[in-house]
């Protein structure tokens, strides 16, 4: 499963079915998990097997009624079944990053840098530590090293932020420590920090911006350097 879409963060389910989660933007999670419902942040990638076990006409789609009644579903048709396609909706299911990491603890980084997230001027921009881009800082991260981003979102928003050509592992995630769950896009929540590890082993220009795509318009953006 892949979330195109540049604002959305969409949460699909298939009644009478779990998905087997075995990784996230494309890397293996140490915890594989069923669940229900699977929730994508603009950016985000699911891998996960659906055993086929409830022969029927269903309907693979959104949660939110409104996105999937204005099309945000397909109709998932057993050999040999007839008859209108059927939407149940699923029980309430929280999406926590740490349900697929392992419960030990990440390792001390070789460096942190800190990134506060708030408002720009005006309100009309977004800021990475007091600046919106072009003119945000280089985010200096030491060769060879594992650098901690302490994402400190002091905006009343959500933000998937995403980095370029480098994939992160998650040490802590809105006040849960974690380990050995390696993405490229997470989730931000508003008033949260999230702490994220990169090990800087693919020297060059890298972008970290928000997968929101207004966001990124209005200044949430800088460069990723090697130091």
């Amino acid at each position: 499963m892949l979330n195109a879409s540049a604002t959305l963060t969409h949460r699909l389910a298939l009644p009478g079915h779990t998905f087997h989660v075995i990784a996230l933007d494309g890397n293996p999670v140490p915890a594989p998990v069923d669940i229900a419902v699977l929730e994508l942040a603009p950016g985000e990638r699911i891998d996960a097997i659906v055993e086929m076990s409830e022969p029927g006409v269903w309907i693979l789609g959104e949660e939110d009624a409104t996105q999937r009644n204005a099309g945000a579903g397909i109709v998932v048709e057993y050999a040999g079944s007839k008859g209108p396609a059927r939407w149940i909706p699923p029980a309430p299911a929280a999406w926590r990053y740490g349900a697929f990491a392992s419960r030990d603890t990440a390792p001390e980084p070789d460096a942190r840098i800190p990134l506060v997230i708030e408002p720009g001027v005006n309100g009309n921009l977004w800021a990475i530590n007091g600046k919106s881009f072009p003119h945000t800082d280089p985010i200096l991260l030491r060769a060879g090293a594992r650098n901690r981003l302490i994402l400190d979102n002091r905006g009343m928003m959500d933000h998937p932020v995403h980095t370029h050509r480098h994939s992160f592992e998650i040490a802590r995630h809105a006040g849960q420590a974690m380990n050995g769950l390696l993405k490229d896009v997470v989730i931000v929540p508003a008033h949260q920090v999230v702490e994220v590890d990169v090990l800087a082993n693919n020297s060059g220009p890298s972008l970290l911006h928000c997968h929101q795509q207004f966001h990124m318009d209005f200044g949430f953006m800088a460069v990723m350097q090697y130091a």
